[in-house]
């Protein structure tokens, strides 16, 4: 068994807004509308399993609200933190 008895949960990841909506800029090629925030953070991985960014779907509508406070905290999935740091642009669009 991989669990320790006396483990504690880990704490949820949290990021800035503000990079999460530079990462999907950096993955589309260009600054995203909230349509497009939307449906990157809302992706879907491969065999039609979702993996939404903050652990739920968002809207255009939240996403527009989103881009107005790019300094806050927010909680990320740990299915979207990986698809964050292993995403195609994630060392600066090179690959």
């Amino acid at each position: 068994m991989s669990h320790a008895p006396d483990a504690k949960p880990q704490p949820p990841s949290k990021m800035m807004l503000g990079f999460i909506v530079r990462r999907c800029a950096a993955d589309l090629g260009h600054a995203p509308t909230p349509a497009e925030f939307a449906a990157w953070a809302n992706g879907q991985a491969a065999k039609g399993a979702a993996h939404c960014l903050f652990g739920k779907e968002i809207s255009p509508a939240a996403a527009q609200i989103m881009f107005k406070q790019p300094g806050r905290m927010v909680t990320v999935s740990a299915e979207g933190m990986a698809r964050i740091w292993h995403a195609p642009g994630a060392n600066g669009g090179k690959g």
